[in-house]
Order: structure tokens, then C-alpha cells, then sequence
């Protein structure tokens, strides 16, 4: 099963996040850790899974997703990246506050893994679409042309 349509995607994500806070709210009621746990650990799978289903505008999609291939473009694993850094960095702050529970470092390292492989993705992709990234030899500076009628003259 691949989902390639707006409309497909759409619904696959509003069903992905109305099971998740359905499986929250009961796995992990009452701030039950054990229940925590399972809930970040569900959401990692369903995440990788997700991607793995997804096709973007112009990929192929029959072919299996290399398994660090998160999304079609470099930009939106990159936003995806920055994104869990900043709740890794947050969460490990806000860790300075509470008790720390293991629920608190398996959240953290599900976060982290999920950084890690955006990032992956990321790299991978801008190194195979070039164009996605700015060219430096097309952005610097070249001397312009004489017109051909003009004198030949040196510059002061």
C-alpha cells in the first residue's frame, strides 16, 4: 500500500493522530509510566511505518523506500529534524525540573532516534538533489562583459 494523494495522506495522518491520542489517553492515564513508555515507544514505529508508505510528487512508487529515506524532499526532513532537536534540547532543560522517570529518557530517546533519522534523511537527499541546495559558483561575483564596440582601455 502506497499513499501518493493530498487526500490520502491527509486522512492517514488524521487517523495516525486520533489513534495516538486515543492510545495517550488511555496507556497513559493518570501518568502511568509503563503506559508512557509503550505510547513513545508506538509512535516511533508508527512513524517509521508512515514513512515507508508515503510517496511525494515525482518519487517512484513501487520500489521500498531506502530504510533512511523519511521523506521525499531534503526540506521537509529538515524540518522535521530541527523540529525533534528542539524537543530533545527542551526536554532535556525541562529534565533539570522534575524527577526523572524512565518514561522521561525512553520519550527523550524516541524523540532523539526520530532527530537522527530526519537528519539522515535530510543529508542523504540534498546530497542527491543538488539543485535543492544553492549553487555557490552560480552565486559569486564574475567580471561583465565589454560590449564589442567599446575601446579597449585598461582600467585606472
Amino acid at each position: 500500500m502506497r499513499l501518493v494523494s493530498v487526500r490520502e495522506k491527509t486522512i492517514a495522518v488524521v487517523v495516525l493522530m486520533a489513534v495516538n491520542g486515543l492510545l495517550i489517553l488511555v496507556l497513559n492515564a493518570f501518568s502511568w509510566a509503563p503506559g508512557s513508555i509503550v505510547v513513545s515507544l508506538l509512535q516511533l514505529i508508527g512513524w517509521y511505518l508512515a514513512t515507508r508508505v508515503f510517496r511525494g510528487a515525482g518519487e517512484p512508487v513501487a520500489p521500498a523506500r531506502p530504510w533512511w529515506r523519511m521523506t521525499a524532499r531534503p526540506l521537509l526532513s529538515g524540518v522535521w529534524a530541527v523540529l525533534y532537536a528542539i524537543g530533545v534540547v527542551t526536554s532535556l532543560i525541562a529534565l533539570a525540573f522534575v524527577q526523572v522517570t524512565a518514561a522521561d529518557v525512553v520519550s527523550i530517546l524516541v524523540q532523539g532516534a526520530l532527530a537522527v533519522l530526519f537528519t539522515l534523511s535530510f543529508l542523504r537527499l540534498r546530497a542527491q538533489h543538488p539543485a535543492a541546495t544553492p549553487n555557490r559558483a552560480a552565486t559569486t561575483r564574475t567580471a561583465r562583459p565589454r560590449p564589442t564596440d567599446a575601446p579597449a582601455s585598461p582600467r585606472p
